[in-house]
Protein backbone atom coordinates (compact mmCIF):
# COMPACT_ATOMS: atom_id res chain seq x y z
CA UNK A 1 0.00 0.00 0.00
CA UNK A 2 1.36 3.42 -0.94
CA UNK A 3 0.62 6.58 0.97
CA UNK A 4 0.32 10.21 -0.05
CA UNK A 5 2.66 12.91 1.18
CA UNK A 6 -0.51 14.60 2.45
CA UNK A 7 -0.60 12.04 5.27
CA UNK A 8 2.71 13.33 6.54
CA UNK A 9 1.53 16.91 6.25
CA UNK A 10 -1.61 16.07 8.17
CA UNK A 11 0.28 14.45 11.04
CA UNK A 12 2.53 17.47 11.36
CA UNK A 13 -0.59 19.63 11.39
CA UNK A 14 -2.21 17.43 14.05
CA UNK A 15 0.84 17.69 16.30
CA UNK A 16 0.93 21.45 15.84
CA UNK A 17 -2.69 21.74 16.99
CA UNK A 18 -1.66 21.17 20.59
CA UNK A 19 -0.58 24.64 21.60
CA UNK A 20 1.49 25.71 24.59
CA UNK A 21 1.37 28.80 26.75
CA UNK A 22 4.40 30.89 25.83
CA UNK A 23 6.03 32.68 28.69
CA UNK A 24 6.88 36.29 27.92
CA UNK A 25 9.49 36.34 30.64
CA UNK A 26 11.72 33.58 29.33
CA UNK A 27 12.48 30.21 30.92
CA UNK A 28 11.29 29.47 34.41
CA UNK A 29 14.00 29.51 37.06
CA UNK A 30 14.44 26.02 38.49
CA UNK A 31 16.06 25.36 41.85
CA UNK A 32 17.66 21.98 41.19
CA UNK A 33 18.68 21.39 44.79
CA UNK A 34 15.08 21.85 45.89
CA UNK A 35 13.97 19.28 43.32
CA UNK A 36 16.61 16.80 44.42
CA UNK A 37 15.73 17.20 48.10
CA UNK A 38 12.01 16.60 47.61
CA UNK A 39 10.80 13.21 48.85
CA UNK A 40 9.50 10.79 46.24
CA UNK A 41 5.74 11.27 45.89
CA UNK A 42 3.71 8.22 44.88
CA UNK A 43 0.66 9.37 42.94
CA UNK A 44 -0.81 6.05 41.83
CA UNK A 45 -0.36 2.30 41.82
CA UNK A 46 -1.81 -0.85 40.30
CA UNK A 47 -0.67 -4.27 41.49
CA UNK A 48 3.15 -4.10 41.34
CA UNK A 49 3.24 -1.08 39.03
CA UNK A 50 3.29 2.49 40.26
CA UNK A 51 3.45 6.14 39.28
CA UNK A 52 5.53 8.62 41.21
CA UNK A 53 7.16 12.04 41.06
CA UNK A 54 10.92 12.11 41.56
CA UNK A 55 12.98 15.29 41.36
CA UNK A 56 10.18 16.98 39.44
CA UNK A 57 9.89 14.24 36.79
CA UNK A 58 6.91 11.91 36.44
CA UNK A 59 8.05 8.27 36.54
CA UNK A 60 5.90 5.23 35.77
CA UNK A 61 7.24 1.82 36.80
CA UNK A 62 5.57 -1.06 34.95
CA UNK A 63 6.07 -4.78 35.43
CA UNK A 64 4.27 -8.04 34.72
CA UNK A 65 2.97 -9.78 31.62
CA UNK A 66 2.56 -7.73 28.42
CA UNK A 67 -1.16 -7.27 29.10
CA UNK A 68 -0.51 -6.39 32.77
CA UNK A 69 2.12 -3.83 31.78
CA UNK A 70 -0.28 -2.31 29.28
CA UNK A 71 -3.25 -2.27 31.67
CA UNK A 72 -1.22 -0.52 34.39
CA UNK A 73 0.11 1.92 31.80
CA UNK A 74 -3.41 2.80 30.67
CA UNK A 75 -4.84 2.99 34.17
CA UNK A 76 -2.04 5.09 35.65
CA UNK A 77 -1.66 7.41 32.64
CA UNK A 78 -5.23 7.72 31.33
CA UNK A 79 -5.32 11.49 31.83
CA UNK A 80 -2.03 12.03 30.00
CA UNK A 81 -2.97 9.66 27.17
CA UNK A 82 -6.22 11.55 26.54
CA UNK A 83 -4.61 14.98 26.87
CA UNK A 84 -1.50 14.50 24.75
CA UNK A 85 -3.14 12.47 22.00
CA UNK A 86 -6.41 14.41 21.86
CA UNK A 87 -5.97 15.74 18.28
CA UNK A 88 -5.34 12.23 16.93
CA UNK A 89 -8.29 10.80 18.85
CA UNK A 90 -10.53 13.56 17.50
CA UNK A 91 -9.42 12.84 13.97
CA UNK A 92 -10.00 9.12 14.53
CA UNK A 93 -13.74 9.76 14.73
CA UNK A 94 -13.62 11.54 11.37
CA UNK A 95 -11.81 8.55 9.90
CA UNK A 96 -14.49 6.14 11.05
CA UNK A 97 -17.15 8.30 9.36
CA UNK A 98 -15.22 8.46 6.06
CA UNK A 99 -15.78 5.30 4.03
CA UNK A 100 -13.10 6.36 1.54
CA UNK A 101 -10.36 6.85 4.10
CA UNK A 102 -7.52 4.32 4.07
CA UNK A 103 -6.01 5.42 7.36
CA UNK A 104 -7.55 2.73 9.54
CA UNK A 105 -6.92 -0.02 7.00
CA UNK A 106 -3.29 1.10 6.81
CA UNK A 107 -3.03 0.99 10.60
CA UNK A 108 -4.57 -2.49 10.59
CA UNK A 109 -2.17 -3.69 7.90
CA UNK A 110 0.78 -2.59 10.04
CA UNK A 111 -0.70 -4.42 13.02
CA UNK A 112 -0.04 -7.72 11.24
CA UNK A 113 3.70 -7.14 11.65
CA UNK A 114 3.63 -6.23 15.35
CA UNK A 115 4.83 -8.95 17.77
CA UNK A 116 2.01 -10.57 19.73
CA UNK A 117 3.34 -9.37 23.07
CA UNK A 118 3.06 -5.74 21.96
CA UNK A 119 -0.45 -6.24 20.64
CA UNK A 120 -1.36 -7.63 24.06
CA UNK A 121 0.30 -4.63 25.69
CA UNK A 122 -1.70 -2.24 23.50
CA UNK A 123 -4.87 -4.13 24.35
CA UNK A 124 -3.97 -3.69 28.01
CA UNK A 125 -3.45 0.06 27.53
CA UNK A 126 -6.86 0.32 25.86
CA UNK A 127 -8.58 -1.60 28.67
CA UNK A 128 -6.75 0.19 31.48
CA UNK A 129 -7.41 3.64 30.03
CA UNK A 130 -10.94 2.73 28.85
CA UNK A 131 -10.10 3.83 25.31
CA UNK A 132 -11.06 1.97 22.15
CA UNK A 133 -8.27 -0.37 21.05
CA UNK A 134 -8.23 0.91 17.46
CA UNK A 135 -7.41 4.38 18.76
CA UNK A 136 -4.41 3.00 20.66
CA UNK A 137 -3.38 1.06 17.55
CA UNK A 138 -3.48 4.27 15.50
CA UNK A 139 -1.24 5.98 18.06
CA UNK A 140 1.27 3.17 17.79
CA UNK A 141 1.39 3.12 14.00
CA UNK A 142 1.17 6.85 13.23
CA UNK A 143 4.92 7.28 13.73
CA UNK A 144 5.54 5.01 10.75
CA UNK A 145 2.83 6.58 8.59
CA UNK A 146 4.30 10.03 9.15
CA UNK A 147 7.78 11.48 9.04
CA UNK A 148 9.17 12.68 12.33
CA UNK A 149 10.90 15.96 13.08
CA UNK A 150 14.64 16.54 13.37
CA UNK A 151 16.81 14.89 16.01
CA UNK A 152 20.51 14.61 16.76
CA UNK A 153 22.50 11.94 18.59
CA UNK A 154 26.16 11.27 19.26
CA UNK A 155 28.45 9.07 21.33
CA UNK A 156 32.06 9.49 22.34
CA UNK A 157 34.70 7.83 24.47
CA UNK A 158 35.50 10.11 27.37
CA UNK A 159 38.94 10.61 28.89
CA UNK A 160 38.47 7.40 30.87
CA UNK A 161 37.44 5.47 27.70
CA UNK A 162 33.82 5.20 28.84
CA UNK A 163 31.06 5.60 26.26
CA UNK A 164 28.78 8.61 26.75
CA UNK A 165 25.71 9.09 24.53
CA UNK A 166 23.69 12.26 24.03
CA UNK A 167 20.16 12.29 22.63
CA UNK A 168 18.55 15.49 21.33
CA UNK A 169 14.84 15.29 20.43
CA UNK A 170 13.53 18.10 18.25
CA UNK A 171 9.89 18.68 17.41
CA UNK A 172 7.51 21.50 16.56
CA UNK A 173 7.50 24.15 19.28
CA UNK A 174 3.68 24.10 19.18
CA UNK A 175 3.30 20.53 20.39
CA UNK A 176 3.25 19.50 24.03
CA UNK A 177 4.47 15.94 23.43
CA UNK A 178 7.85 16.43 25.05
CA UNK A 179 6.51 18.98 27.52
CA UNK A 180 4.37 16.21 29.00
CA UNK A 181 7.14 13.62 28.90
CA UNK A 182 7.01 10.61 31.20
CA UNK A 183 9.94 8.47 32.22
CA UNK A 184 8.87 4.83 31.95
CA UNK A 185 10.80 2.16 33.87
CA UNK A 186 9.68 -1.18 32.47
CA UNK A 187 10.56 -4.65 33.77
CA UNK A 188 8.97 -7.16 31.37
CA UNK A 189 8.67 -10.91 31.91
CA UNK A 190 10.91 -11.53 28.90
CA UNK A 191 13.97 -9.61 27.82
CA UNK A 192 15.74 -6.82 29.65
CA UNK A 193 14.43 -4.11 31.91
CA UNK A 194 14.79 -0.62 30.51
CA UNK A 195 14.13 3.09 30.94
CA UNK A 196 12.59 5.18 28.16
CA UNK A 197 11.16 8.66 27.70
CA UNK A 198 7.87 7.94 25.93
CA UNK A 199 4.65 9.58 24.86
CA UNK A 200 1.81 8.22 27.06
CA UNK A 201 -0.09 5.42 25.34
CA UNK A 202 2.76 4.43 23.04
CA UNK A 203 4.53 1.04 23.07
CA UNK A 204 7.83 2.49 21.99
CA UNK A 205 11.59 2.54 22.42
CA UNK A 206 12.22 6.00 21.03
CA UNK A 207 14.76 7.20 23.61
CA UNK A 208 15.91 4.63 26.13
CA UNK A 209 18.56 2.46 27.78
CA UNK A 210 18.30 -1.14 28.97
CA UNK A 211 19.94 -2.84 31.94
CA UNK A 212 22.68 -4.27 29.71
CA UNK A 213 23.76 -0.76 28.77
CA UNK A 214 22.23 -0.68 25.30
CA UNK A 215 20.77 2.69 24.31
CA UNK A 216 18.36 3.13 21.41
CA UNK A 217 17.14 6.38 19.89
CA UNK A 218 15.08 7.06 16.77
CA UNK A 219 15.98 9.79 14.30
CA UNK A 220 14.19 10.96 11.18
CA UNK A 221 15.86 9.93 7.91
CA UNK A 222 13.67 11.99 5.52
CA UNK A 223 13.07 9.07 3.15
CA UNK A 224 9.52 8.34 1.98
CA UNK A 225 7.93 5.14 3.27
CA UNK A 226 7.05 2.92 0.29
CA UNK A 227 7.09 -0.59 1.76
CA UNK A 228 4.36 -1.36 4.29
CA UNK A 229 5.15 -4.96 5.24
CA UNK A 230 7.13 -3.63 8.16
CA UNK A 231 7.09 -3.65 11.93
CA UNK A 232 6.17 -0.07 12.93
CA UNK A 233 9.15 1.95 14.11
CA UNK A 234 7.70 2.31 17.61
CA UNK A 235 7.59 -1.43 18.22
CA UNK A 236 10.82 -2.12 16.31
CA UNK A 237 12.82 0.26 18.49
CA UNK A 238 11.13 -1.19 21.58
CA UNK A 239 12.01 -4.72 20.40
CA UNK A 240 15.69 -3.82 20.02
CA UNK A 241 15.74 -2.06 23.39
CA UNK A 242 14.07 -4.99 25.16
CA UNK A 243 15.98 -7.86 23.57
CA UNK A 244 19.51 -6.66 22.73
CA UNK A 245 22.54 -6.87 25.00
CA UNK A 246 25.07 -5.94 22.30
CA UNK A 247 25.08 -3.82 19.16
CA UNK A 248 25.64 -6.95 17.09
CA UNK A 249 22.47 -8.47 18.56
CA UNK A 250 20.58 -5.32 17.58
CA UNK A 251 21.98 -5.77 14.07
CA UNK A 252 20.83 -9.40 14.01
CA UNK A 253 17.29 -8.43 15.05
CA UNK A 254 17.18 -5.91 12.21
CA UNK A 255 18.47 -8.49 9.72
CA UNK A 256 15.45 -10.67 10.51
CA UNK A 257 13.10 -7.99 9.17
CA UNK A 258 11.80 -8.34 5.61
CA UNK A 259 11.54 -4.57 5.16
CA UNK A 260 12.03 -1.49 7.30
CA UNK A 261 10.27 1.62 8.50
CA UNK A 262 12.22 4.66 7.30
CA UNK A 263 14.35 5.83 10.20
CA UNK A 264 17.83 6.17 11.61
CA UNK A 265 18.45 4.11 14.74
CA UNK A 266 21.34 5.21 16.91
CA UNK A 267 22.46 2.35 19.15
CA UNK A 268 25.22 2.52 21.75
CA UNK A 269 26.64 0.10 24.31
CA UNK A 270 29.23 0.13 27.07
CA UNK A 271 31.93 -0.34 24.43
CA UNK A 272 30.90 1.42 21.22
CA UNK A 273 28.11 2.88 19.08
CA UNK A 274 26.55 2.39 15.65
CA UNK A 275 24.07 4.08 13.35
CA UNK A 276 21.60 1.86 11.47
CA UNK A 277 20.15 3.45 8.35
CA UNK A 278 16.92 1.61 7.53
CA UNK A 279 14.28 2.43 4.93
CA UNK A 280 12.00 0.15 2.90
CA UNK A 281 14.32 -2.57 1.50
CA UNK A 282 17.60 -0.89 2.44
CA UNK A 283 19.78 -1.22 5.53
CA UNK A 284 23.30 -0.03 6.32
CA UNK A 285 25.44 0.18 9.46
CA UNK A 286 27.97 2.87 10.39
CA UNK A 287 30.33 2.03 13.27
CA UNK A 288 32.11 4.36 15.66
CA UNK A 289 35.58 5.40 14.50
CA UNK A 290 38.27 7.47 16.22
CA UNK A 291 36.32 7.47 19.48
CA UNK A 292 33.15 9.23 18.35
CA UNK A 293 30.04 8.87 16.19
CA UNK A 294 27.21 11.27 15.35
CA UNK A 295 24.05 11.27 13.24
CA UNK A 296 21.64 13.94 12.06
CA UNK A 297 18.58 13.51 9.82
CA UNK A 298 19.82 12.02 6.58
CA UNK A 299 21.29 8.80 5.28
CA UNK A 300 25.00 8.67 4.53
CA UNK A 301 25.18 5.19 2.94
CA UNK A 302 21.76 4.22 1.58
CA UNK A 303 20.07 6.25 -1.15
CA UNK A 304 18.27 9.38 0.00
CA UNK A 305 16.71 12.00 -2.23
CA UNK A 306 15.84 14.47 0.50
CA UNK A 307 19.04 15.57 2.22
CA UNK A 308 18.63 19.07 3.61
CA UNK A 309 21.43 21.56 3.99
CA UNK A 310 20.48 22.14 7.62
CA UNK A 311 20.96 18.44 8.39
CA UNK A 312 24.37 18.19 6.72
CA UNK A 313 25.49 21.45 8.33
CA UNK A 314 24.44 20.15 11.73
CA UNK A 315 26.23 16.82 11.29
CA UNK A 316 29.39 18.44 9.91
CA UNK A 317 29.50 20.84 12.85
CA UNK A 318 29.06 18.01 15.35
CA UNK A 319 31.75 15.88 13.74
CA UNK A 320 34.23 18.77 13.69
CA UNK A 321 33.60 19.50 17.36
CA UNK A 322 33.98 15.84 18.36
CA UNK A 323 37.14 15.47 16.29
CA UNK A 324 38.72 18.67 17.59
CA UNK A 325 38.02 17.71 21.21
CA UNK A 326 38.58 13.95 20.91
CA UNK A 327 41.41 13.87 23.43
CA UNK A 328 39.54 15.58 26.25
CA UNK A 329 35.85 14.82 25.62
CA UNK A 330 33.70 14.51 28.71
CA UNK A 331 30.10 15.27 29.63
CA UNK A 332 30.87 18.96 30.11
CA UNK A 333 32.24 19.11 26.56
CA UNK A 334 29.19 17.19 25.36
CA UNK A 335 26.95 19.78 27.01
CA UNK A 336 28.92 22.52 25.27
CA UNK A 337 28.14 20.83 21.96
CA UNK A 338 24.41 20.28 22.52
CA UNK A 339 24.01 23.83 23.78
CA UNK A 340 25.61 25.32 20.68
CA UNK A 341 23.09 27.03 18.39
CA UNK A 342 23.57 24.62 15.47
CA UNK A 343 22.75 21.59 17.62
CA UNK A 344 20.22 23.07 20.04
CA UNK A 345 18.32 24.98 17.32
CA UNK A 346 18.44 27.94 19.68
CA UNK A 347 17.27 30.37 17.03
CA UNK A 348 14.87 28.07 15.17
CA UNK A 349 11.34 28.78 16.28
CA UNK A 350 9.54 26.28 14.05
CA UNK A 351 11.30 23.16 15.35
CA UNK A 352 12.95 23.30 18.76
CA UNK A 353 15.05 21.01 20.92
CA UNK A 354 12.35 19.72 23.28
CA UNK A 355 14.18 16.79 24.87
CA UNK A 356 17.77 16.18 25.86
CA UNK A 357 19.15 13.07 27.57
CA UNK A 358 22.64 11.95 28.54
CA UNK A 359 23.35 8.21 28.88
CA UNK A 360 26.33 6.63 30.65
CA UNK A 361 25.90 2.90 29.84
CA UNK A 362 28.81 1.71 32.02
CA UNK A 363 27.13 2.82 35.24
CA UNK A 364 23.55 2.75 33.87
CA UNK A 365 23.29 6.44 34.78
CA UNK A 366 21.25 8.85 32.72
CA UNK A 367 20.30 12.50 33.03
CA UNK A 368 17.16 14.20 31.68
CA UNK A 369 16.96 17.91 30.92
CA UNK A 370 14.01 19.55 32.62
CA UNK A 371 11.95 21.10 29.78
CA UNK A 372 12.01 24.91 29.96
CA UNK A 373 8.84 26.91 30.45
CA UNK A 374 9.47 29.03 27.35
CA UNK A 375 8.93 27.67 23.84
CA UNK A 376 11.99 29.50 22.59
CA UNK A 377 14.61 28.13 24.96
CA UNK A 378 16.02 24.66 24.08
CA UNK A 379 15.57 21.89 26.64
CA UNK A 380 19.36 21.41 26.63
CA UNK A 381 19.73 24.85 28.23
CA UNK A 382 17.98 23.66 31.37
CA UNK A 383 19.38 21.63 34.27
CA UNK A 384 19.72 17.85 33.92
CA UNK A 385 18.36 15.54 36.64
CA UNK A 386 20.11 12.19 37.17
CA UNK A 387 18.70 8.66 37.50
CA UNK A 388 20.26 5.22 37.75
CA UNK A 389 18.45 2.46 35.89
CA UNK A 390 19.46 -0.32 38.28
CA UNK A 391 18.20 1.73 41.21
CA UNK A 392 14.85 2.45 39.52
CA UNK A 393 14.37 -1.17 38.41
CA UNK A 394 15.38 -2.96 41.57
CA UNK A 395 15.72 -0.35 44.32
CA UNK A 396 19.37 -1.30 44.74
CA UNK A 397 22.64 0.38 43.88
CA UNK A 398 23.60 4.02 43.94
CA UNK A 399 21.84 6.98 42.43
CA UNK A 400 23.36 8.76 39.44
CA UNK A 401 26.71 10.44 40.00
CA UNK A 402 26.58 13.39 39.81
CA UNK A 403 22.95 13.87 40.74
CA UNK A 404 22.52 16.74 38.30
CA UNK A 405 24.16 19.07 35.80
CA UNK A 406 23.47 22.79 36.08
CA UNK A 407 21.52 24.90 33.61
CA UNK A 408 23.37 26.86 30.95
Amino acid sequence: MKYSRSITLFILLVFSMVTLVISACGPQKINVQNLLSQPIEEVGNHNFSKKYIKSGITVVYLTGSPYEIGFAHGKLCRKEILEINRPIFEYYQKLTDDSKSKWLSLSRSLEKHIPTEYIEEMQGIAAGAQIEYNKILLLNTVGTISEGNGCFAFSFKDKGSKIITFRQGDISSKTSLYKKMILYIIKPEKGHGFAAILHPGWVDGESGMNEKGITVTQNNITIEQKEWNVMPITQLSRYILQYSKTIDEADQLLNKQKAYPARLLFVSSKKSAAVFEIANNDKARINMKNGYLATANHACLIASQNISESSTTRLDYGNRFLNDNSEDMDIDKGLELVRSSKISRRWTRGVQNRLSIIFSPSELDFWIAIPPDSNYTPASYGPYIGFNLRHELYGSGDEANPKSFPAY
